[in-house]
């Protein structure tokens, strides 16, 4: 934490004027007709890493927007001053209409980076559909993709529907983009394996931690052997074998989006996504969690997200920034039974996986080169030959590959 108490910036991953594919104008005319990228929960770590990367990697202008003014003034601060013209801030409260609609009324594009997702309402959603905004999240929690999915299908428009992405980060938009690169292989997908495998040296929001502490030692369901099944979080530990420099990897089962979206989108029965940090005491920490609820000693562990959050910064010396997400796919091809996988792999700052999704749909927004109306589809927002070239340009790497059964 910082000496104000709010996250950490990530300095590690700079902002670079010289690649900024927007440039930063000098001319405060030209900043005015950039089109507007609206960030709402643009001051957490995060947000503020999906800020430097829009400012690197699109044309937009943007409008942080957060409830507490002193730390949006603090947030634009910390922004390179090569490009700092092109932010601008404002208060923006998720639980006043008002304000919600205020802000998303100038905007091209408004993203909710903001969390836990467990707690917020649906109000940027609901406007952007109203005024016709582009809308974006980086959820990761079921419900709230679920709930987001329902909000657009309810919706009558007028007009044509603006494009809505809700649950553009690692999860499941990018499970789902590499899952939809595997299932061409296949005449049918039998099954789907996900799992993700931060380096610990990654810095972690008090949303993720709640997000993951939300469904440990609770029962949720999941599709297996072609039927609902009920599973524990944090439960049935299974080991995950990565590309260099991660290696093999034990995650254990978490609750997620993409147990709801990929039986649908695929017609597999059996899905599975699970998280392992790659300190084994950590692991075995969080299944000591897992035991404590389970025998109903703490109910609500999302209560203490904030202590769980500053015990894990404290081991952040430990272990590695390098991290990677992993699909591994089976299914029948010519009437034999085969399987693959496919890896995004960070060697170095990991962190920039979870906002890549989010950062390549604005750029492809602020460039009309979107034909999608209204939700937009985990598999197919993007081809094998985009991602690989999207990778490339952050410094992370596509590997697919087939495998033996």
């Amino acid at each position: 934490m910082t000496p104000d108490g709010e996250p950490p910036t990530p300095d590690e991953v700079p902002t670079r004027p010289d690649r900024n594919r927007g440039g930063g104008p000098a001319s405060p005319t030209l900043v005015a007709q950039l089109p507007v990228v609206l960030v709402v929960g643009g001051t957490g770590y995060f947000g503020t890493l999906l800020i430097r990367e829009l400012l690197e990697f699109t044309t937009g202008r943007i409008v942080i927007g957060g409830r507490d003014l002193r730390r949006l003034r603090r947030a634009r601060r910390r922004i390179d001053s090569r490009v700092r013209e092109r932010v601008s801030v404002e208060v923006v409260e998720l639980n006043n209409v008002r304000s919600v609609d205020r802000a998303v009324a100038g905007a091209a594009v408004a993203i909710c980076a903001a969390g836990p997702f467990q707690t917020l309402p649906g109000t940027l959603l609901s406007s952007c559909l109203a005024h016709g905004v582009h809308y974006i999240d980086l959820a990761d929690d079921r419900d709230f993709v679920n709930r987001a999915r329902r909000m657009v299908g309810d919706h009558s428009p007028a007009g044509k529907l603006p494009v809505v992405c809700t649950g553009f980060s690692t999860i499941p938009a990018l499970s789902g983009i590499l899952a939809g690169i595997l299932a061409k292989k296949f005449d049918a997908v039998e099954s789907i394996e996900t799992q993700l495998a931060p380096g610990n040296r990654a810095p972690r929001s008090r949303g993720t931690v709640a997000s993951l502490l939300s469904s440990v030692g609770r029962p949720f369901d999941i599709w297996r052997e072609g039927s609902r099944q009920t599973v524990i979080g944090w439960s049935e530990p299974r080991a995950f074998d990565f590309p260099p420099p991660v290696g093999t990897r034990t995650g254990f089962l978490v609750n997620a989006p993409d147990y709801d979206i990929f039986p649908e989108t695929f017609g597999t029965q059996c899905v599975t996504f699970r998280v392992g940090s790659e300190l084994r005491f950590l692991n075995g920490m969080v299944s000591g969690l897992a035991w404590l609820t389970r025998r109903r000693v703490v109910s609500d562990w999302p209560r203490w997200s904030g202590a769980l959050y500053r015990a894990m910064g404290s081991l952040g010396i430990l272990g590695h920034d390098h991290g990677a997400l992993g699909v591994k796919v089976c299914g029948q091809r010519k009437g034999i039974r085969v399987a693959a996988q496919a890896c995004i792999v960070a060697d170095h700052h990991g962190t920039r996986v979870p906002v890549m999704p989010a950062v390549i749909m604005v750029e492809a927004l602020l460039a009309n080169r979107i034909a999608t109306e209204g939700l937009m589809p985990v598999d197919s927002w993007l081809t094998r030959e985009q991602l690989e070239l999207e990778c490339n340009r952050r410094s992370l790497r596509l590997i697919v590959q087939d495998l033996q059964e």
